[in-house]
């Protein structure tokens, strides 16, 4: 997996305007084809190098990632690395964009991430 790529990709999507419908699905695109192409390589990314920051930013695609890899490890995987974001370590003021900044408590955190996990595990078929 490109994890280089996969950041520039992602570093261009938090800074589109959130009207942009083109560039944001041009960006989710992108990054479900990164994230889908190796489910192992996946995994690696989200348990010891995905960011905080990435984790939330990334909830709007794991729908499409799961529906494309039919993996449920996948839904494993990123309950586990949420369950790693306790209040001890989240601060807020630590993150890059301002929305994350300004916006996202740490019950808005978890609550979003685990909406987006929830949901990736709806594409899943068993």
């Amino acid at each position: 997996m490109n994890i280089k790529l996969l950041r520039e990709i992602f570093s261009r999507y938090v800074s589109l305007d959130p009207n942009d419908d083109f560039g944001i699905e041009k960006c989710w695109e992108e990054m479900t084809d990164i994230l889908s192409e190796d489910i192992l390589a996946t995994f690696r990314f989200f348990e010891s190098e995905c960011t905080d920051e990435e984790l939330y930013w990334l909830g709007s695609i794991f729908e499409d990632v799961a529906e494309k890899t039919q993996s449920q490890e996948l839904i494993q995987v990123l309950r586990n690395r949420l369950a790693k974001v306790t209040p001890e370590i989240y601060r807020q003021q630590n993150f890059k964009t301002e929305h994350m900044q300004k916006w996202v408590d740490y019950t808005e955190y978890v609550r979003s991430v685990n909406m987006n996990i929830d949901y990736a595990e709806c594409k899943i078929d068993e």
